[in-house]
């Protein structure tokens, strides 16, 4: 199976897991959403995990987890509060820059280089984003940026994407010290531990006085299915093709996630954010060569 098939189902399956995360924080906060959704897909993937031929743990392996574990904490709570705040085809779509900025991040972290066609299609990427994140017929051509001053999930989104933009360079680099699965499945359980340490801590503390309800179940246990999947899916990709390639790819979520912002919440201005999605579509394909 090609990274690009990869990739793409990656996009889907992160699109529905958004959209299932940013359903159930309607009735819980982002500690105890990612901390259950965490811990479902890790244990979907232990069992993968453990069937692998493992490498030996070395010592750059341990510092790479080190730096990129809390950047990974910090950037999903941060992802999670931001859907939380805002709707859903609005935050979204700042993501895009990732793939622009991992052009930076993989070249001084990995040596990656990209092809011309390729840099034209991350920069119709991120212009179809820009386009996306707003309806420019009836405000300024600036309202995008505007959004990311007024809109505070929007400031947190921007951050995620600067934040993804650095972790997506170091997951290569930890699947070339201990291969695809096994990386991702050890970053997916080691942040469900920290996620529900924390979580704990808050409700101890009295910070957090939600519980887990029934009627939650079944979206938790959907929502750390998807999560898995994705997870599988971004890492295999990953260890395939150029970061920026595979990162820009991913982010056709964002369409999947302006539809789903329609159809599951009743979003507004959809219409012209297909227009920005189609131009992001564009330039992914041309990243396809």
């Amino acid at each position: 199976m090609s990274w690009f098939v990869l990739a793409l189902g990656c996009a889907f399956l992160t699109a529905c897991s958004d959209a299932v995360s940013k359903r159930i924080m309607w009735d819980n906060d982002e500690w105890l959403t990612g901390s259950v959704m965490l811990s479902i897909a890790a244990l979907v993937l232990t069992p993968l995990f453990l069937s692998q031929d493992l490498m030996p743990v070395s010592q750059d392996l341990i510092l790479l987890i080190i730096i990129a574990l809390p950047l990974e904490i910090c950037a999903y709570y941060l992802f999670l509060s931001a859907l939380r705040m805002a709707p859903i085809s609005l935050t979204l779509p700042l993501l895009a820059f990732t793939p622009v900025l991992t052009i930076l991040t993989s070249s001084v972290l990995l040596g990656e280089s990209i092809s011309v066609r390729g840099a034209a299609g991350i920069g119709l990427v991120t212009i179809g984003a820009y386009i996306l994140n707003g309806d420019l017929l009836n405000r300024s051509l600036i309202a995008p940026i505007q959004a990311i001053f007024v809109e505070p999930g929007c400031r947190r989104m921007l951050l995620v994407a600067f934040a993804w933009s650095v972790t997506s360079a170091l997951g290569k680099k930890g699947i070339l010290l201990y291969g695809a699965i096994p990386f991702g499945a050890v970053l997916v359980i080691c942040a469900a531990i920290a996620f529900a340490v924390i979580n704990l801590l808050r409700f101890r503390m009295g910070a957090s006085r939600q519980g887990l309800n029934r009627d939650a179940v079944p979206l938790f246990m959907l929502g750390g299915l998807l999560m898995a999947g994705a997870q599988l899916t971004h890492f295999l990709s990953l260890s395939l093709a150029p970061v920026a390639y595979m990162i820009s790819v991913k982010r056709l979520s964002l369409v999947f996630g302006v539809i789903l912002g329609r159809l599951l919440f009743h979003e507004e201005n959809i219409s012209y954010r297909l227009t920005g999605a189609s131009v992001m579509a564009i330039g992914v394909f041309l990243i396809y060569e």
